[in-house]
């Protein structure tokens, strides 16, 4: 991006964003640059609950044209807010769960996958295990991920989330549901 606006148009898509009393939601990465032969279009990802996104947008084009910027056009997509914050704080929180167990041989983690449905979050823990380990290791596994989630760092990611988190053979069946 370099002698790109992409900074200019940052900051114009906050700052208006912002004076509409969308702060929160302005600190998420909502503009975008394409390039074309001559020049830019500026790609806005709105949430779906905002009233105003047309004056927003007006705005933001008015802001443009004073600072004289090289945008030619502007591209505007929606998508639910509530439900990517869900899917971002999952991210950490599924990685988070599966780094702290990875390190230990005894579980065969292989990898980990999550997603959002419905404001429901699933997190599936792969193993290469082909039958479940004893009742002790399992006891273990649910002891560790309960005080995870217990952490107040964590309670603050997960908000009122409802969520499944499991563990699976390497057949996918799980051996280890934790759901709240």
């Amino acid at each position: 991006y370099e002698d790109s606006p992409y900074d200019n148009v940052r900051e114009i898509v906050k700052d208006v964003f912002a004076s509409y009393g969308y702060a929160k939601e302005a600190d998420y990465e909502l503009a975008g640059l394409k390039h074309t032969w001559f020049s830019y279009i500026l790609t806005i990802d709105m949430p779906d609950h905002i009233k105003e996104s047309t004056e927003i947008i007006a705005d933001i084009e008015k802001e443009i044209q004073s600072q004289n910027l090289d945008i030619k056009d502007i591209e505007v997509n929606t998508f639910n807010f509530e439900h990517r914050q869900q899917d971002n704080r999952w991210g950490y929180i599924a990685s988070d769960i599966y780094n702290a167990m990875a390190g230990k041989s005894t579980y065969q983690l292989t990898g980990v996958s999550y997603k959002v449905s419905k404001g429901h979050s699933y997190v599936s823990i792969k193993t290469d295990l082909d039958k479940p380990p004893s009742e002790k290791i399992i006891e273990e596994i649910e002891l560790a991920i309960q005080e995870y989630l217990a952490l107040p760092e964590t309670k603050e990611q997960i908000q009122n989330d409802n969520y499944t988190i499991q563990l699976l053979l390497k057949n996918e069946k799980p051996f280890v549901k934790i759901t709240n």
